[in-house]
Formats: structure tokens, sequence, C-alpha cells
């Protein structure tokens, strides 16, 4: 079963998160949100994947959404850093691999094709951390 965990920022209102939590669990992910005090005024949510058998990164647990995977990963992480009702909301979302995996940073205002080639990329078993280079459209692996 795909295991996921949402590190909620506290200090931000939780709707969309707890909306996140319950739009996984419809679909047969087990997800649990969790509140987080804020260190040094960070604004992530970081998404913890915890299953061993997501292969690649995204697709195994994205294809469950229906449609095309892609579309699932940019769904989900719209729905967080959704700016709804004019509230504060984080500025990036994390979604890390197991506690020593790879981890990708979606920020606001990314283009589609950030989304389907985060779906291509086997970022492999070691620790690593990827963000996406607007000027080159492709991810950039630290």
């Amino acid at each position: 079963m795909t295991e996921v965990e949402i590190f909620w920022p506290g200090s931000l209102p939780p709707a969309p998160a707890l909306e996140a939590e319950t739009a996984l669990r419809d679909i047969g992910v087990q997800a649990t949100c969790r509140l987080q005090p804020v260190r040094r005024g960070s604004e992530a949510v970081v998404v913890l994947l915890t299953t061993a058998a997501v292969e690649p990164f995204f697709g195994a647990f994205f294809e469950r959404l229906g449609g095309e995977v892609w579309l699932g990963l940019r769904n989900l992480v719209d729905r967080l850093l959704g700016h709804a009702g004019g509230h504060p909301a984080p500025k990036s979302v994390i979604f890390k691999k197991d506690a020593s995996g790879a981890q990708f940073v979606f920020t606001t205002g990314l283009p589609a094709d950030a989304f389907r080639k985060a779906i291509e990329i086997d970022p492999g078993p070691e620790r690593s951390q990827w963000t996406w280079d607007a000027k080159n459209s492709s991810w950039l692996r630290f």
C-alpha cells in the first residue's frame, strides 16, 4: 500500500492539506497530515512518500488518480499551493522518497512540462535534490 505523510506548516491555515489528505485517502492511499511548527520562516510543505515500491519516483503513486499521471501530480501540487480565500499559502512543495532518498521541489507557476518531465525521471536510490530550471526546461539534480 502506498503511504504518504504531508508535513504542513502550522502557521498556515490547514484546509488545503486536510483536503489533499482526504483526496488521497479517497483513492486508496494511506495519507496522514501532520501540522508542524514553523522553523526559520519556512513556508514549504513536505510530502513524504514512504513506499519502497514507487517506480519510478511518481508514476506508481499518481497513476491511482486516473487520467494522465502528470496531471495527478500537478493537481495535488496545485491543491497544496492554492491561495484560496486570500489566505497565506506555502511557496513550495517538496516530495521526498523515504527518509534518505531523492527530493523534488515544486514551486508556484511551474509549466506543465515540469510535471510531465518529473514523471519520467528515475532519480535512483541515492540522496539527491531536484529543482526545475526554467531557462533550460529541465530538472536539475543537486
